[in-house]
This record gives C-alpha cells, structure tokens and sequence, in this order.
C-alpha cells in the first residue's frame, strides 16, 4: 500500500469512529431524563438515522402483555402514517420480528427479495423500502426491541462496520431503556 492510500484509510477510519462517537455523545444526553420515554425513543432515532444516512427507521419495543412488538417511535416521509396504524408484529414476522427472534442483526440491501421482509405496513403507507438494517435492541443479554433504518442515502448495501456498530447500538439502547424502567419503578414506589 502506498503512503498516501495508507493516509486516506486512516482519514476514513477517524471519520467512521468520530461519527460513532457522536452517536454514543447523544445517547449519554439521552441519560439525563432516561423515564421520558418519548423524548428518548425520538433522539434515538435520530442518532441512528443520523449515523446509518437513512431516509426513515422505526424503534419497535415488546409488550409482553401482547406478546408482540409495536412502533414506539418513527422517521420519514410516512411516520406519522406508520404510527397511526397502531400494528403490532409478532416475533418471528417480518425482519424487525426475524431480528428480534434471532437476536441477530439483519442487513438487507433489496428488501423485495427477501423473504422475510412483510410489505403490509409499506403498502398501507404507501412507502416504498429498498434497504434496511435491524438490529435487537437488547437488555440484559433478552431482546426487548429492534432498531430499524431503512432507505440508505447513499448506495443501497450497509457495510459490516455498520452492521456491528448497529449491534452495539442495540444493546446501548436496551441499557438506556431498561434505566428508564427502573426510575419509574423507583418513582412509583415512593409514591
């Protein structure tokens, strides 16, 4: 490898860590008030969106109650029309339900031909989805939700940087979640 090859990787690899840990800076702000719940799913989001370049995501969290994982918070063009669906997913169904199951990170880069990719929230917003990648948001070593982003701006393949960085995500995000749980938990028992 020449000099100035070896230069432009380690300019890419800074990028890539500086743009990880403007990530991570803006999960730590979301520690600050962990029971906000809205506030939190929503800079989550946004962090994810931000870091993937994806024109929309979605963060499914499970009702155990259901038994099932429903849209906690959406971004896009169609998120509005996302949540106003009120679906739940069950595990196993679609690829956030596969990646939840699983507990594997799924990255697909042609949603049509996957077989696992379930069309009917698409189709009843009228959204189409090309790329995608999900990841378990897990706590504790068991998944409680999956992280989804889809539609990559620039070119249609996420890369494994990206996949492992989305795993990490996810189990930042379960910590982050199951925080919030247990400060309410506190609040209500000292109330």
């Amino acid at each position: 490898m020449s000099t100035e090859t070896e230069y432009r990787a380690l300019l890419d690899d800074n990028a890539h860590l500086q743009a990880q840990v403007l990530v991570l800076q803006r999960l730590l702000h979301l520690f600050a008030a962990p029971d906000d719940f809205g506030a939190v799913f929503d800079g989550v989001m946004d962090a994810a969106m931000d870091y993937f370049q994806a024109r929309s995501g979605a963060l499914y969290m499970f009702d155990e109650e259901q038994g099932a994982l429903y849209f906690a918070a959406a971004r896009g063009p169609k998120a509005k029309e996302v949540l106003a669906l009120d679906i739940t997913i069950k595990p196993g169904q679609g690829i956030a339900g596969a990646a939840f199951q699983n507990d594997e990170v799924i990255a697909v880069s042609d949603a049509d031909k996957d077989p696992r990719f379930a069309r009917e929230v698409s189709d009843a917003v009228g959204y189409e989805v090309r790329s995608m990648l999900t990841t378990p948001v897990v706590c504790d070593g068991q998944p409680i939700g999956a992280l989804q982003v889809m539609n990559k701006r620039c070119g249609s393949t996420f890369t494994c940087e990206e996949v492992e960085f989305a795993r990490h995500l996810g189990r930042y995000v379960g910590g982050l979640v199951s925080l919030g749980c247990e400060v309410q938990s506190l609040r209500a028992a000292r109330a």
